[in-house]
C-alpha cells in the first residue's frame, strides 16, 4: 500500500509539472542508457561462497526541463542482478522520478546531480513478484554533441526501504543497488512564437512553417539553405568562383540561443576566405536598445575565430548579436545574422544559487551513499 501511494504521488507531481511547463517555453528529452549494476547491502558470508556480481542494466527515460538548471526525469529500467557460484538471480524493474540539477546547462560539458525515488518490481524466486519502494541519488556529466543530442556518463545509487531483494534478509542494512551507466538523450525544444521549433523567433524567421537545418551556415534567417560541402570548404583557396568573381567569406557559426545573465557570452565561428580578412567581429546589443556595440573576434588558428560579449550587456531583457567577416577588398562580406535579422538570445537569471544548492545536495547525497556502501553489514 505504501509503495502504491508513493508511486501515485510521484506520477501526479510529474503530470502537474508537465502542465505548467508546456504552457510556456520548455525543453523535452527522451533517451536510453545502459551499464552495469551490483547488489549491495547483502550479508554474503551467510550465503556461503557467493558474492554479488556485475549485471547488465538498461533503462529509458523521459525528461522535462522547466528551466535549464532543473530537469524532472522519469525512468524505467531492467536489471537481472546475479550472484557468483549460483544460478539464483533477482530481477528488478525500477520505475522512478528524480529531480536533476544541471551545473553548466549552457556549456558543452554539463555536470549534474539528481535525487528522487520510486518503486521497483522484483522477482527473487520464480513467481514471487513483489513491489518495493526506494530512494535514489547519483550524478554524472553530459556532453552536448549538438543542440538536440547529449551523451552522458554517470552513476546511480538506489536505497531500498526494506531488506527483501536479497536471498538472506538477515543483515542490519536495507538493500542497495549501485550502477554505472552511459547513454544519450534527444532533446525537443519549443519557444513562444516559434512555430517550426527551430529556435528562430517567428518575427525573425523568413520561413516560420519550415524549420532551419541548424548546421552553422546562415542559420539566423530560418531558411534551410544549400550548404557548402566539407570538400568545398577544405579547398576554399581558389581566387575566383564559377562566375569569375572573388567569393565572399563563408561564416560557419552555431547559434547561441540561451545564456546566463551577467556572464560573458562566448561566440565562435569558423570562417573561410580566399582573401585575407580585414576584420572579423561580433555586433551585439541588449534587446530594447537601439545602438550596436562591436567586439573584435580573435584568430585562434584553423579558421576558428572567437570573441566574448561582456556580461554587462547580457541582461534579463535578452540579447541580439551578429557575426560579420570583411575581407581586405571591403567587397567580400560574410555573416551569420544581420542587424535586420539578428540572432536572438534568451537570457535567464544567474545560475549561481542553483550551483550552490546542487553542490550541497550532491555532496550530502554522495557522502551518504559512499558511507552506506563502504560500511560492512552485521
Amino acid at each position: 500500500m505504501r509503495a502504491k501511494l508513493l508511486i501515485s504521488a510521484l506520477l501526479w507531481g510529474l503530470l502537474s509539472t508537465t502542465e505548467v511547463v508546456l504552457a510556456g517555453d520548455w525543453m523535452f528529452g527522451i533517451g536510453l542508457q545502459a551499464g552495469v549494476s551490483r547488489l549491495e547491502g547483502e550479508n554474503f558470508f551467510a550465503l556461503g561462497n557467493t558474492n554479488a556480481k556485475l549485471s547488465p542494466l538498461v533503462s529509458g527515460h523521459l525528461r522535462i526541463l522547466p528551466i535549464p538548471y532543473l530537469a524532472i526525469n522519469g525512468e524505467l529500467g531492467f536489471s537481472p542482478l546475479g550472484f557468483s557460484n549460483t544460478n539464483i538471480k533477482t530481477t528488478i524493474i525500477p520505475f522512478e522520478v528524480s529531480g536533476m540539477l544541471n551545473f553548466l546547462p549552457f556549456k558543452k560539458i554539463n555536470p549534474y546531480v539528481f535525487i528522487g525515488g520510486g518503486g521497483v518490481y522484483f522477482d527473487n524466486t520464480p513467481g514471487s513478484g513483489k513491489i518495493d519502494s526506494f530512494l535514489k541519488t547519483g550524478g554524472g556529466v553530459e556532453y552536448r554533441v549538438s543542440p538536440t543530442i547529449g551523451v552522458n556518463l554517470g552513476a546511480s545509487f538506489r536505497y531500498s526501504l526494506t531488506d527483501i531483494f536479497e536471498l538472506n534478509p538477515t543483515g542490519d542494512e536495507n538493500d542497495q543497488v549501485l550502477d554505472v551507466h552511459a547513454g544519450f538523450t534527444y532533446y525537443f525544444s519549443k519557444r513562444k512564437g516559434d512555430r517550426d521549433r527551430d529556435l528562430i523567433p517567428d518575427e525573425l524567421d523568413l520561413m516560420p512553417e519550415i524549420a532551419e537545418d541548424r548546421d552553422g551556415y546562415l542559420d539566423h534567417d530560418g531558411i534551410p539553405e544549400k550548404n557548402p560541402s566539407p570538400v568545398a570548404l577544405s579547398s576554399f583557396d581558389a581566387p575566383l568562383d564559377s562566375n569569375g568573381e572573388t567569393p565572399s567569406p563563408i561564416v560557419i557559426h552555431q547559434l547561441v540561443t540561451k545564456a546566463e545573465s551577467n556572464s560573458n557570452l562566448s561566440v565562435k565561428a569558423y570562417i573561410y576566405s580566399t582573401i585575407d580578412l580585414r576584420v572579423v567581429a561580433a555586433l551585439y546589443r541588449p534587446i530594447g536598445t537601439d545602438n550596436w556595440n562591436v567586439v573584435r573576434m580573435d584568430d585562434y588558428g584553423g579558421n576558428l575565430y572567437q570573441a566574448f560579449i561582456p556580461g554587462y550587456a547580457v541582461t534579463s531583457a535578452g540579447l541580439q548579436y551578429c557575426v560579420v567577416a570583411v575581407d581586405e577588398t571591403l567587397g567580400g562580406i560574410g555573416y551569420s545574422g544581420l542587424p535586420s535579422k539578428p540572432i536572438s538570445v534568451d537570457v535567464l537569471a544567474s545560475g549561481k544559487p542553483w550551483r550552490i544548492f546542487g553542490g550541497i545536495l550532491g555532496a550530502a547525497a554522495v557522502g551518504s551513499a559512499s558511507y552506506i556502501v563502504i560500511r560492512k553489514q552485521n
